[in-house]
């Protein structure tokens, strides 16, 4: 018989995170919601349909535990309420004897890295305060001061800035954006809670993952594959402060900033030397946890007994994973329930057709939950063996 069959009244996450071991709380009932994008009304609505929330955004969950596998982030106005949300609820989940398990997606890893290419602009107003102005000045300040020193020390002449140089330094710089990157910083209110959060997560036998268990993390151990992130994430940090520190980077570089100064460099710094097989780390590897999509695309026939084989591996019976928006806004099941994919597309004013939807999980059933529906799910055909 099939252990999804047995009845759950223990489930159980362990995971690792810079280091530090913890455990996901106990429940009978499990939620998992895919991507949200910032769609704060789309997770209210869902999570309210799941019976976890009263009308007020407030658990009455109980014990149940909610499995949310990334991608907050991006495309949509409403991050930071999203955030402040699944926070608050991870308190009041736990003090219910809950738990909200929170993990951390591509578009996570991309703010925490400071590459926003698909942040909505719209969207830094929500970081902005009274002192907003204040700080643009004095980024822009730090902006010249470092083209300043670049110049003075390659012999060269001081670069013209121009009111059309410092317009668009504005334009990209609008009211919260350096809130924004303060606030996912390290030590910033959400970028210190991200960095506790994991890429992944087994509980009871299935594993939950933003984008899916592929052959680059054949042989890791769950544990292993936290932690990696966790430590790829804290050498781009240092890295950061680093050049920042020394003038090798303005305040507000990012990513790309950071990359392109560190390949520029004649002599390596020792102090840089994480920087260097940046191209084969798992957060940033389109075949790692967060980006992998051959859950989604693989051919089932073809990779079946692979699917099959690297969830035996990682001890899991099967997978949850986002990232992929499904057609038609519905939560798919490939891999003759190996896969189940619950990426609907919440944020319907991008992802057309699109809409919430929620995984419930209880007593060996598996349900697609809709805001107006809902559906059993067959995950239980004939699976394919491990090779």
């Amino acid at each position: 018989m099939s252990a999804t069959l047995v009845r759950r009244t223990l489930l159980t996450a362990v995971w690792m995170v810079a280091g530090l071991t913890a455990t996901a709380g106990a429940g009978g009932r499990l939620v998992a919601v895919g991507d949200v994008h910032g769609s704060y009304d789309g997770l209210v609505e869902i999570l309210g349909r799941a019976g976890l929330i009263n009308s007020e955004a407030h658990w009455i969950g109980g014990d149940a535990t909610l499995v949310q596998t990334g991608d907050l982030f991006d495309r949509g106005l409403e991050v930071r309420a999203v955030l402040d949300l699944l926070m608050r609820l991870q308190g009041e989940a736990k003090d219910a004897g809950g738990e909200v398990v929170a993990l951390l997606g591509n578009h996570e890893m991309m703010n925490l890295l400071d590459y926003y290419r698909d942040v909505n602009p719209d969207m830094y107003v929500t970081f902005a305060d009274e002192n907003s102005e204040k700080r643009r000045k004095a980024g822009y300040k730090a902006f010249k001061s470092y083209w300043i020193g670049r110049a003075k020390a390659a012999g060269a002449s001081p670069p013209n800035f121009t009111d059309e140089v410092k317009a668009q330094w504005m334009a990209a710089h609008p009211p919260g954006r350096i809130e924004y990157q303060e606030a996912l910083g390290p030590e910033g209110r959400y970028g210190a809670w991200l960095r506790e959060r994991p890429v992944a997560v087994v509980i009871d036998d299935t594993l939950f993952v933003h984008g899916g268990l592929g052959p680059a993390l054949a042989g890791m151990t769950v544990e292993e594959i936290n932690q990696r992130a966790a430590e790829e994430l804290k050498t781009f940090d240092n890295a950061r402060t680093y050049m920042v520190e020394h003038g090798m980077v303005p305040p507000t570089a990012g990513l790309v900033s950071v990359l392109t100064a560190y390949r520029e460099l004649e002599i390596p710094d020792p102090a840089l030397a994480g920087l260097a097989d940046v191209d084969q780390w798992l957060i940033q590897s389109p075949d790692g946890p967060v980006w992998f999509r051959g859950a989604a695309r693989w051919d089932e026939t073809e990779h079946g007994a692979e699917i099959a084989a690297l969830l035996t591996g990682i001890g899991a019976e099967r997978m949850v994973v986002g990232h992929t928006v499904q057609a038609g806004g519905r939560i798919q099941v490939r891999f003759g329930g190996r896969v189940i994919l619950i990426d609907t597309g919440m944020l319907s004013s991008v992802y057309a057709g699109g809409g919430p939807s929620a995984l419930v999980i209880e007593n060996g059933v598996y349900t697609a939950l809709y805001p107006d529906s809902s559906e059993t799910l067959d995950v239980d055909e004939a699976l394919p063996e491990a090779a």
